[in-house]
């Protein structure tokens, strides 16, 4: 069973065809032979607008199909799972995200015109050169006029899409001074600018991505409308970060994509590579490095579904929790490809080899989701800052309501309240302070067919043990305040640690509250018994996992992989093999975003 919100991916899944087969757009011979030439995925693109998937990106109040987090997640997971550089430059869409935040009725009517009418794509003009993500130290001016109008001088570097988008969304200097109001944000259409007025920064060559348009965009007094101003004066840094507690919790679905084909990619290799007599997934250290992987694409899965129905249940908590998401899963799954890598062995590095060669650009490519909107150092020192609100108690009655929300994959939610979000935390974290509650609801379970009495009392032990470690860590939050120097870099590792508690208490809510939806080895526990056994780390050593769940996880790898399955806590059948894709309709009909069920 798939929820009924993973339908529209599901479809999307289905109209781009076999990803082995080379004619199609969105194959991963074709990812191979543009990355070879570093281009632009032009084709695979205009084929996504065709399918209306622009309309996916803006909210259905507006006209477009965007209702549901978790079901836009899964849209981006299959793209990515097909072709990073083209999920990539598809995503710049999600920075129409600062309209809907910030903008009027009227300047998100116009946005959402750009992208559904014209699928034209914004760029996001953060980044100078010389600042990185001290965004406060920026220089690029946008000067204000007598009649209203502003005047914009410096450079942007290095930005998505800069020389391939319709529109901009830019934050500029409007102050001087160091401080939290030196910066307004802006949105402007190109057909707005001065075309003798602006210029391009020529296109950078990546070590992934290398089919993006990865470049800049520079003004020398080039003036636009009052009417570009988002927000207040003085507010853009605001809506920055705010915008980034959004995207943040949607780049899992990129890590997502990536985990599954690595996976799949090494684990279809180890099947068929013979040495010392037998299958290579047969040996000692693959069994395990193989098991281990999974289980992190598992859990990466129950993070992101987590944060994604957050969003929509308590978007007040996004400072902290956008930061912990793209922490843990970046985590989880950049170390289950590394460890794959090794599966490998010699053809890691070859980059044309027969069904291997995609490993090394999907390892590539993934390897810069920790790195975008806020690395993973930067997400960690943000939340240095929230951790003592964090630890608060979270006993109000409320909090045990949201939990039902968060983990029941049947459970409506409202639309995402951007009004909501805020800078700082001031709630303690309910998902953490209802550990007691989940701990209570292991305690209450009986044993079934599927849960036997000894896996029980083995999960109600590893569970005590979890929330345990989970009041310790809390506790040690508290006994450190927050100071400068040799305590902030303890308090970083406490961010860590604080992440992977998150992440096991997602999982843990995912199992308790759908158990007996998703099929025998959902329901039987093994996989969150293995997750309980590796504690509270992202990276897995060897020969921690029980060989029960070795043999569990093993089996159900093979399972899915066989029966052509995305690698999930779903049944989530993928296009089937030698199908072709329907990218470009006869005659594009008014509903065509409809018939692909995207919302």
């Amino acid at each position: 069973m798939i929820p009924a919100q993973y339908l529209g991916a599901l479809s999307l899944e289905q109209r781009l065809g076999d990803p082995w087969l080379e004619s199609n757009l969105l194959s991963w011979p074709s990812a191979l032979a543009l990355d070879e030439q570093d281009a632009f995925p032009e084709a695979a693109v205009t084929g996504l607008n065709a399918l209306g998937l622009p309309q996916a990106y803006v909210p259905h109040g507006l006209g477009g199909q965007f209702r549901s987090s978790e079901a836009f997640v899964a849209l981006g997971r299959t793209l990515a799972r097909r072709n990073m550089s083209v999920a990539v430059a598809y995503s710049t869409m999600l920075w129409s995200t600062l309209g809907w935040l910030g903008g009027t009725d009227q300047q998100r009517r116009a946005i959402a015109r750009w992208m559904m009418d014209n699928a034209s794509f914004p760029c996001l003009a953060y980044s100078e050169a010389d600042h990185g993500a001290d965004l406060v130290s920026n220089r690029l001016t946008a000067t204000l006029n007598e009649d209203g109008s502003y005047t914009l001088n410096g450079e942007k570097w290095p930005i998505n899409r800069a020389i391939r988008s319709g529109f901009l969304v830019l934050l500029a200097r409007t102050s001087e001074g160091n401080h939290m109001r030196n910066h307004s944000l802006f949105i402007i259409s190109k057909d707005q600018l001065n075309s003798q007025r602006y210029y391009y920064l020529p296109r950078v060559k990546t070590h992934g991505l290398k089919g993006c348009d990865i470049s800049g965009i520079g003004f020398r007094g080039c003036t636009i409308p009052s009417n570009c101003l988002i927000g207040q004066p003085g507010h853009g840094l605001e809506l920055a970060l705010k915008g980034f507690q959004v995207t943040r919790t949607f780049c899992a679905a990129l890590s997502l994509g990536v985990g599954d084909t690595a996976l799949r990619i090494a684990s279809d290799y180890a099947a068929r590579r013979v040495l010392y007599g037998k299958p290579i997934d047969q040996l000692p250290h693959n069994r395990d490095v193989l098991a281990n992987a999974y289980l992190s694409q598992l859990a990466a899965e129950c993070v992101t579904i987590v944060a994604a129905r957050g969003l929509h249940v308590c978007p007040q908590l996004y400072a902290a929790w956008s930061s912990v998401t793209k922490v843990q899963v970046c985590r989880l799954v950049d170390h289950a490809c590394t460890e794959l890598s090794h599966v490998l062995g010699a053809r890691f590095y070859m980059r044309d080899q027969q069904n291997v060669g995609i490993f090394q650009k999907f390892y590539r490519d993934g390897a810069i989701v920790s790195i975008f909107d806020g690395s993973t150092h930067v997400c960690l020192d943000s939340l240095t800052t929230l951790l003592d609100t964090l630890v608060r108690d979270t006993a109000q009655p409320e909090a045990s309501q949201c939990l039902h929300a968060l983990f029941d994959l049947e459970a409506p939610l409202a639309d995402i309240d951007y009004s909501q979000l805020t800078l700082f935390s001031r709630h303690g974290d309910p998902l953490i302070g209802q550990l007691p509650h989940l701990l209570g609801k292991v305690q209450a379970l009986e044993e079934s067919d599927h849960l036997p009495a000894a896996t029980l009392a083995e999960l109600r032990h590893l569970c005590q043990a979890f929330v345990e470690q989970a009041q310790a860590l809390a506790e040690q939050i508290r006994q450190t305040p927050r100071q400068a120097g040799q305590q902030e870099a303890r308090r970083i590792g406490y961010a860590q640690r604080y992440c992977a508690v998150f992440g096991v208490a997602a999982c843990l809510g995912v199992w308790l509250y759908n158990r007996n939806r998703f099929g025998p080895f959902f329901a039987s526990g093994q996989w969150l018994l293995g997750l309980l056994e590796r504690g509270l780390a992202a990276d897995f050593g060897h020969g921690v996992l029980a060989p029960e769940r070795v043999d569990a996880l093993l089996a159900q790898l093979a399972h899915q992989r066989s029966a052509n399955h995305m690698l999930s806590i779903f049944t989530w059948p993928l296009a089937s093999a030698g199908s072709a894709e329907q990218l470009f309709p006869s005659i594009i009909k008014e509903d065509a975003c409809d018939e692909l069920n995207l919302s």
